[in-house]
């Protein structure tokens, strides 16, 4: 973070040694105050990443001819990036200058891509469309990468998954704000700098587009969430099953190299692995011993009342194979379909281990948890048979890493709700209070 604090001001130091002998100071204003504007409404993105529309404004103020440059264009990214929460001490100082020079610098490097386009191509048909994409390149790349990695150091995520939940999705949007720069450039050259103030509705537009975006992303995670807690709703004693299985089964995939896409099923699939058991009746999915034949038959019925559940849902279709699967053994031994080897989903497969994993490390209603090292002995003498090989490495070298600890520990609330279990044992001793609630 010191390093681009350093290198960002030495850049802005050599820009302005010798100050321009004449500035269009109509043309800086205008730059300065879209940007401004456009930085004053951030969207928050998943993966700790803040996201602006500034990007058109400032690649406008770098094809300006009208701006001695790159002192225009790196001058309206350091002074037009200042946020309300810079001004409010929100952030840390260093926080507040990384942020600042990390535009100078994309600024200062889409300058010199821009540079390099017109002596290359001099003043060919295609210069245009040339310098568009090589300043939209140079600039996106400098830019996110600098946005991604803090956001990474600071959130202890890996560079890989915040691009993946922050970046990957609004790509498209961050991209189009290129060629609106340059179309900003030309017609305030034109036309005149009020016509490019008609912009703005685009970019308010734009900024629209990415919040709803967030705010869709968000909810579908907090649907996810609900759902996952469905089943906790029924009996609080295995609250956060769900949740640790869906963390287990999504370091396993990141350790075996997933793409962060798949990653992010597998994470989600582990969420919803059981929802399917609000099909299965109460007395046996609360009975507080081992079932008999008839109700594990029952109880056997579960991934596929969950894959009927996910079904109908777009968004959680990609699912439904995992958690249809999760009950899968690698020898063929397992249900619904008596699938084998690498038959099984992979993500299944997973799941299949996280689940294994985490039950026997917590407790039960029938039976205590009976400990990590024991855990992984019988994960390690049921390879081949019950579980893919391959997954109970990845899970011991994952543990050889981070510790037999490391999933052990939930970041859920205390239940602060009344369980299913629990309400009907209220209202079955008091009586008053069913019928008041009866119709």
């Amino acid at each position: 973070m010191i390093g681009v604090i350093v290198v960002g001001a030495g850049v802005l130091v050599r820009v302005s040694s010798p100050a321009p002998a004449s500035l269009d100071w109509s043309h800086f204003i205008l730059w300065t105050l879209i940007t401004l504007t456009a930085a004053a409404f951030p969207v928050r993105l998943e993966g700790g990443v803040i996201m602006h529309t500034t990007t058109a404004s400032i690649v406008a103020a770098t094809f300006d001819s009208s701006l001695p440059q790159p002192f225009g264009a790196c001058w309206v990214a350091l002074i037009g990036t200042l946020e309300l929460r810079d001004i409010r001490r929100e952030l840390p100082w260093y926080g507040t200058l990384y942020n600042r020079f990390s535009y100078v610098l994309s600024a200062f490097a889409a300058w010199l891509a821009l540079e390099a386009t017109r002596d290359a191509i001099g003043g060919s048909p295609f210069a245009s469309a040339v310098a568009i994409i090589s300043v939209g390149l140079t600039f996106g790349v400098v830019n996110l990468l600098l946005a991604v990695s803090v956001a990474s150091i600071r959130t202890h995520t890996p560079m890989a998954r915040v691009w993946a939940v922050s970046i990957g999705n609004v790509l498209p949007g961050l991209i189009a704000l290129v060629p609106l720069g340059w179309l900003m450039a030309q017609v305030a050259d034109r036309v005149g700098i009020w016509a490019a103030l008609l912009f703005m509705a685009p970019l308010l537009l734009a900024r629209y587009s990415f919040t709803k975006y967030a705010e869709t992303r968000s909810l579908f995670f907090g649907t996810v969430s609900a759902l996952s807690q469905a089943i906790d709703a029924k009996d609080g004693f295995t609250r956060g099953h769900a949740d640790r299985v869906s963390r287990i089964a999504g370091a396993i995939a990141r350790q075996m190299s997933l793409s962060e896409r798949v990653i992010e099923q597998i994470e989600l699939a582990g969420l919803l692995h059981d929802i399917g058991k609000i099909g299965v009746e109460d007395r046996v999915l609360m009975k507080p011993m081992r079932l008999d034949p008839d109700e594990t038959e029952l109880m056997r019925r579960h991934p596929i009342y969950g894959a009927a559940i996910l079904e109908p849902s777009a968004a959680l279709r990609p699912l439904v194979p995992y958690v249809l699967h999760h009950h899968e053994n690698f020898n063929g031994t397992g249900y619904p379909e008596g699938l084998a080897g690498e038959s099984i989903p992979l993500g299944s497969r997973i799941i299949i281990v996280a689940d294994a994993y985490e039950a026997m490390t917590s407790d039960r209603i029938y039976r205590k948890a009976i400990g990590h090292d024991r855990a992984m002995d019988e994960l390690s003498r049921y390879k081949g048979m019950q579980f893919d090989p391959r997954v109970v490495r990845a899970l011991e070298q994952l543990i050889a890493k981070q510790g037999a600890q490391a999933f052990e520990v939930s970041d859920l609330p205390p239940i602060n709700y009344e369980t299913l279990a629990e309400l009907r044992k209220r209202l079955a001793r008091d009586p008053v209070t069913r019928d008041a609630h009866a119709g």
